[in-house]
């Protein structure tokens, strides 16, 4: 459980970064620079002696993955520069729901009660915090959506590829692949950064490594259900640093839409748990 708090603590922390930059450099750069910088944090693990980490027979399924999670990162950073923090991680409670549809659909899992109302609970939540016909629905949460949609379509893959991949090419792949993608879209609209602005690229780059280590490293020490609550804690944490540091005063219905959407997402997780517990007792 405190992996995972430290997991949301240094996704917001790393977002809150993210968005600073994004105001003085284009989102492509940003982007470009996080999967560089990625790549390179890597390069330790993957130089260590013994077999190759690297060996693959899927490299089509790595380069799909990389491509959606290269629009799932893109959507997410420009929707930094539009919309409050709060309100987009909020928003992004909404992928594991899409991931979950898309296991269905494109995976053959089956359709359980359990899943069945954790979609409608995100979706519903997703709603809540939109409010249309209420109000506007902005490009920001727009993007902040596709996003989501994007990284469930990447976790999808990955669900695939961890069939026969190890991790540390599923890592490895995804920022390797993505580079070419951020920079040839970075050239069009190309800045250099200061040395001050590497720094926080730098900055993003390892705080993300991190996030994803103790990420990993929680669901690793227990059950998805006794970590996963954890989780919703980014959304405190989006609400401090958005004020903190950008003066945005957290909007009580993101508070609200995401609490029912983190609902769906916990009530599908505990499902699981509990199929899982009744096939191991049979």
């Amino acid at each position: 459980m405190g992996l995972m708090m430290l997991a949301a603590m240094l996704s917001m922390t790393m977002a809150a970064v993210a968005k600073e930059l994004v105001r003085e450099l284009p989102v492509f750069e940003v982007v470009f620079f996080r999967q560089l910088f990625g790549t390179l944090l890597l390069a330790p693990v993957l130089l260590r002696p013994g077999a190759n980490p690297l060996r693959t027979r899927r490299l089509g399924m790595h380069g799909l993955r990389a491509l959606f999670n290269f629009v799932a990162i893109l959507g997410y950073f420009t929707s930094l520069g539009l919309i409050p923090l709060a309100q987009i991680t909020a928003l992004g409670f909404t992928s594991p729901v899409f991931a979950s549809l898309l296991a269905v659909l494109l995976l053959g899992e089956a359709v359980r009660t359990p899943r069945v109302v954790g979609l409608l609970l995100g979706f519903a939540g997703a709603l809540i915090i939109l409010r249309p016909g209420f109000e506007t629905v902005s490009a920001g949460s727009l993007y902040v959506l596709g996003s989501a949609a994007s990284w469930a379509v990447a976790m999808t893959c990955i669900k695939a590829l961890s069939r026969t991949e190890t991790s540390v090419a599923i890592t490895f792949y995804a920022a390797f692949l993505q580079l070419p993608m951020a920079l040839v879209a970075a050239l069009f609209v190309w800045e250099w950064p200061t040395p001050g602005q590497l720094g926080l690229l730098l900055t993003i780059s390892i705080i993300g490594t991190l996030a994803q280590i103790s990420l990993s490293q929680a669901f690793r020490e227990a059950d998805s259900t006794v970590v996963l609550p954890m989780d919703f804690t980014k959304l405190v944490w989006a609400s401090l640093l958005g004020y903190a540091i950008f003066a945005e005063v957290p909007d009580p219905w993101a508070w609200i839409g995401g609490l029912v959407v983190f609902s769906g997402v916990l009530g599908v997780a505990y499902g699981e748990r509990q199929r899982r517990n009744r096939d191991a007792g049979e």
